[in-house]
């Protein structure tokens, strides 16, 4: 009889790696296939229950398992596994890419779409696998009588979304070099040498880098996060890089803007600085006021790139501290963000981007438009370090600015 394996002696990850195996070929359109899955994983999902590993007993009780994980799947997700497993006759195919191709066609759609839902299914089947194989596999009746599972055995879907976007896997390394107040601007505590030093003092951009380290910590407690000024930064090979706040006041973001498609265009302190797009004809947007010169918005700019060593880096800007806090919120404030994280996804799939969209300040209340709901000022996207180009353009939006300072087109030379 098998040995009894405990779900704390297995992570979601190494499930899920067998899970990959056995969609393979002909997936469960062969049961035997089962077999492949690695000792530890049939372990545990037989619970101990099976005399004679290789049986036909084993078998039986794996496809039962798996079924019934598989039905406890909402119906989106349902439908992505049972393709991918090979149990619809209608995309019976012998390998997987031909099922999931198969798929595309009917949901009209790109076959890379397909994937990306497959896999994120295949992570709630997993979750699940290592929640519900507790129950006798002759007796499961679902809590709520219609198929469901327990809200707590599925984990949120937003969640997920969030963590792959950001690359907050287990055991992850982010760094976070926030943007640095100038020496000649700095309160004497953010001195070393004074009596009630306060490291943070000297960090322009706090409001955000608070945000970023209290929405990593909640979606990824396992995840080590650092944070830095631009002065004390050197290379360190973290997974993910974020950049906070604009080059004006953070030299890391400056170190990059010879990859970018834009730049602020410097003003003296006190006045804005306008982003300029040279590609599409000297495109220039800025913050809008009121008459009052009360801030109406401000542009949240959020790029992203990837280093040829594997990091991912983030750069968070805007012409004011209000644009990089909306930069932050846009992609990772919970189902908003995770929606607006599927839309850029949609439209970009991995490639490096630029995204630009407004961030109001209403009531004190930092405000950014769903992207599923508003689409973005401009989104620029390049893959293999080809030149960006842009994939939506709405910037004839701040056309009809009559109150603030909108957008302007002219020649620069940068």
């Amino acid at each position: 009889m098998l040995d009894r394996v405990s779900s704390s002696s297995l992570s979601v990850d190494e499930v899920k790696h067998s899970l990959k195996r056995l969609r393979q070929g002909h997936g469960l359109a062969r049961p035997t296939a089962l077999l492949e899955l690695t000792d530890p994983v049939r372990a545990y999902l037989s619970k101990g229950a099976v005399r004679e590993p290789g049986s036909v007993e084993e078998v039986n009780r794996l496809v039962a398992v798996l079924r019934r994980a598989i039905e406890g799947l909402a119906d989106d997700e349902r439908l992505y596994v049972e393709v991918d497993f090979n149990l619809v006759a209608e995309h019976r195919y012998p390998t997987l890419t031909e099922r999931q191709e198969s798929l595309a066609r009917l949901l009209k759609c790109a076959a890379k779409t397909v994937r990306r839902h497959a896999d994120r299914a295949l992570d709630t089947l997993a979750y699940l696998l290592l929640s519900n194989t507790e129950v006798p596999a002759q007796s499961r009746t679902p809590p709520s009588g219609n198929g469901a599972v327990p809200n707590q055995a599925q984990p949120a879907h937003w969640e997920q979304d969030l963590r792959g976007f950001w690359g907050l896997s287990n055991g992850s390394r982010v760094d976070i070099v926030c943007s640095e107040i100038p020496e000649n601007e700095l309160p004497e505590y953010a001195s070393p040498t004074d009596r009630n030093y306060l490291r943070y003092a000297k960090f322009a951009d706090l409001d955000t880098l608070i945000y970023l380290r209290t929405r990593f910590a909640q979606l990824a407690p396992t995840v080590t996060i650092r944070d830095f000024a631009p002065s004390e930064y050197y290379d360190t090979q973290a997974d993910v890089l974020v950049v906070v706040g604009g080059p004006p006041w953070n030299a890391k973001y400056r170190e990059f803007l010879p990859q970018l498609p834009f730049y602020f265009e410097p003003h003296p302190l006190g006045e804005d600085d306008p982003m300029v797009v040279p590609d599409l004809g000297g495109l220039t947007l800025g913050p809008r006021w009121t008459q009052r010169h009360e801030l109406l918005e401000d542009l949240a700019v959020f790029t992203r790139l990837t280093l040829a060593q594997g990091t991912t880096v983030f750069l968070l800007g805007g012409c004011l501290t209000l644009g990089v806090l909306g930069s932050a919120r846009c992609l990772l404030e919970a189902e908003r963000g995770a929606r607006s994280v599927r839309y850029v996804t949609e439209q970009v799939d991995d490639a490096d981007f630029v995204l630009v969209t407004e961030a109001r300040r209403i009531g004190g209340i930092t405000d950014v438009t769903d992207l599923t709901m508003v689409n973005p000022l401009l989104l620029l996207a390049r893959r293999h370090n080809e030149p960006f180009a842009a994939v939506v353009d709405n910037s004839h939006r701040y056309l009809d600015d009559r109150t603030g300072r909108g957008i302007r087109r002219i020649d620069h030379a940068r």
